[in-house]
């Protein structure tokens, strides 16, 4: 459930959304003045704002101007709370920023769809920025898997060219002891290469498969023991 901040100079207002939006389970504040409205947004970071028109010290039109200025709270759902007769503020206040607004005297049902439709939107909006900065990191996982598959080709590489001058020359120990030592730098390389593969699935979180073995294991162990015994 939604963590809501009711503000009205009204303590029957408030009262009366209050009572019953936690009897649907969310979590209400309340205030009962621009100013402290101001202090309980920046505080308590609510989901959503039922803002009261007119009231005193800051009233509604100079709280949404406020948080539509910063940038933290330019999408933070209001609903304006106001009187049948404030029309021309009512527009007022669609255009400083509302999200929408209730006339009093107001019907809970009304209320209740209303808040239910704006945090619908807001939690579509969120899963919206969520998937552009998952595609963001995808992006950027593709381009690192470039590079990362680049090195491992050349170290790969290198070991088959070592590989097959040791082939060629079967009885040069010499070579073969520096060949060696040189194709075990490189699987170092692709030990490396895959570690950082290995921490990229973890940053994600990925689940992955279990595989027998442990391929930078097998590598130290294989070129250890070519040096050795040559």
């Amino acid at each position: 459930m939604a963590k809501i901040l009711v503000v009205d100079d009204l303590p029957f207002n408030v009262e009366f959304l209050q009572e019953r939006l936690e009897d649907l389970g969310h979590e209400v504040g309340a205030a009962s003045d621009g100013e402290e409205a101001l202090e309980q947004i920046y505080s308590a970071a609510p989901d959503l704002v039922l803002l009261d028109l007119s009231m005193p010290k800051l009233d509604g039109i100079q709280v949404l101007e406020t948080l539509r200025a910063d940038p933290r709270y330019q999408g933070l759902p209001v609903v304006l709370l106001t009187a049948r007769k404030e029309f021309d503020h009512r527009i007022k206040g669609l255009n400083a920023g509302a999200d929408d607004y209730i006339t009093k005297p107001f019907h809970p049902e009304e209320v209740v769809a209303r808040i239910n439709a704006l945090l619908r939107i807001q939690e579509l909006q969120q899963q919206v920025l969520d998937r552009e900065k998952m595609l963001s990191r995808v992006e950027g996982i593709g381009q690192m898997l470039v590079t990362l598959s680049h090195h491992i080709n050349n170290a790969t590489q290198a070991i088959l060219g070592m590989a097959q001058l040791c082939e060629s020359r079967p009885d040069d120990f010499d070579q073969h002891r520096m060949l060696a030592q040189i194709a075990f730098k490189q699987s170092t390389k692709i030990s490396a290469v895959l570690q950082s593969l290995q921490q990229m699935v973890d940053q994600m979180d990925l689940q992955t498969a279990d595989y027998a073995g442990d391929p930078d294991r097998m590598l130290d162990i294989g070129f250890s023991t070519v040096v050795n015994q040559i």
